[in-house]
């Protein structure tokens, strides 16, 4: 049993989730993109639930620039991501902050490097995947026949793979090695709306 709160983020409109555990109000909040989201904080706040992690998809600063108020909001945080995301989390030009005009955004590394599999979240099982391909350092987050998707599944949109790290030729290779996992399941992906996968 999980439940799914979502927020579209600005200036770009990627997407951000919150992740709650019913049985112990705990919460993982995924690719909080927007700076100084107190809709996050208001919604945990009024929902009773408590911050235990900060899960990225990828390093894309649409997907990080909510981590440094979070840190601030919340001391016992912890922020998941693949080592290649982590690295580059601190570096604007490499998280790209520096081309939308935000050049100081620097987000301290992560505390937790997971790269593929079974991970303890909240009470709950996960699986992360490692999805490379619009960048070479993307994981989703799976929970039962839901998945979180970042920007490696996107319904009715082609995907980015042009950008410094992205591969056309490893994002089929993630497509093709998860396709028969992924089919019939509910994607929540980073831009847009939910969708069921039916490749």
């Amino acid at each position: 049993m999980i439940e799914v709160a979502k927020f579209e983020n600005s200036p770009i409109d990627s997407i951000s989730y919150i992740l709650s555990n019913p049985d112990n109000r705990r919460s993982v909040i995924i690719d909080p993109g927007t700076e100084n989201d107190i809709r996050i904080t208001d919604y945990l706040d009024k929902e009773n639930r408590i911050s235990d992690f900060v899960f990225l998809t990828h390093e894309h600063f649409d997907h990080i620039a909510g981590v440094n108020f979070l840190r601030r909001q919340y001391s016992n945080v912890q922020v998941i991501s693949s080592s290649k995301t982590s690295e580059r989390l601190p570096n604007p030009k490499k998280n790209l902050a520096i081309f939308h005009d935000q050049n100081n955004l620097i987000v301290n590394e992560a505390d937790i490097i997971i790269e593929e599999g079974i991970i303890e979240l909240i009470g709950l099982k996960f699986e992360v995947l490692f999805t490379p391909g619009h960048t070479d350092s993307s994981i989703c987050l799976k929970y039962e026949n839901l998945l979180f998707s970042g920007d490696f599944l996107l319904q009715g949109s082609r995907i980015v793979t042009n950008l410094p790290t992205g591969s056309k030729k490893q994002y089929q290779e993630s497509l093709e090695k998860y396709n028969d996992l992924l089919k019939g399941m509910t994607i929540y992906p980073g831009h847009g709306v939910p969708f069921v996968y039916l490749p």
